[in-house]
């Protein structure tokens, strides 16, 4: 398969998991391809893998590895529900840490809904979290006969 082919495949499958609580199904043998020639780019110093610095892409290996023995052999459908939730914040990581710019770089949390028990997957670009932070109001201010 091309690069750009398993690049698609692999975006796809974030990017639906990323719109839904429910992350999506990915061909497992189609990421393992993939991150087989990202390893590739991260050894040769090629592409946005290659310019990472050194904490990073011994990060970015540490996931790989961990997602190639959780995936090795196996079918997406095999997967217990804790490790698709892994595998799938693994590829997140490995998709946001070769981001052009920082601004691309997605990161997720899970965040408890006030007044719910529900938990929900929340991600953002860095960008998107600096403009949340910018037009965030701080509740003190808004208190009657508080004083700072």
């Amino acid at each position: 398969m091309s690069k750009t082919l398993l690049s698609l495949i692999l975006a796809t499958a974030c990017a639906a998991a990323i719109a839904s609580d429910t992350p999506a199904p990915f061909d497992a043998t189609a990421v393992l391809e993939q991150q087989k020639q990202i390893r590739g780019d991260i050894d040769a110093g090629r592409g946005n893998y290659g310019k990472l610095n050194a904490a990073t892409r011994q990060e970015l290996r540490s996931r790989q590895d961990r997602l190639s023995k959780l995936l090795d052999g196996h079918r997406y459908e095999d997967l217990s529900a804790g490790d698709r939730e892994q595998a799938h914040q693994d590829l997140s990581w490995i998709q946001s840490a070769g981001a052009d710019k920082v601004e691309d770089r997605v990161t997720c949390e899970r965040v408890r809904a006030i007044g719910s028990n529900r938990v929900e997957r929340v991600c953002k670009s860095a960008s998107q979290r600096r403009d949340d932070q910018k037009n965030r109001v701080d509740p003190k201010l808004d208190t009657p006969g508080v004083r700072n």
